[in-house]
């Protein structure tokens, strides 16, 4: 068996999710909360029929830039990593 772990850039990802939603002509919140887990078992079988999800790393950088602005963003930002 293939144990396949996944690192995932939050950063990116949410940025290419909300460009997902603009193209698809989906509500603002249409991508976001995206299944990671389910993402990445959709990929698993580009790695053999034995392949099985192991671990998923998920990193990304808080925004803290816009707290004085939006000050629920990085509690948003933190509240979505560690779903």
């Amino acid at each position: 068996m293939e144990r396949i772990t996944f690192l995932i850039d939050g950063f990116n990802l949410y940025h290419s999710a909300k460009s997902a939603s603009v193209a698809l002509n989906l509500n603002e919140s249409g991508t976001k909360w995206l299944d990671i887990a389910g993402l990445c078992r959709s990929y698993l079988h580009l790695f053999g029929r034995t392949a099985a999800l192991h671990e998923i790393h998920y990193f990304s950088a808080l925004a803290k830039h816009l707290e004085a602005t939006k000050p629920d963003v990085t509690a948003r930002h933190a509240l979505y990593s560690i779903v």
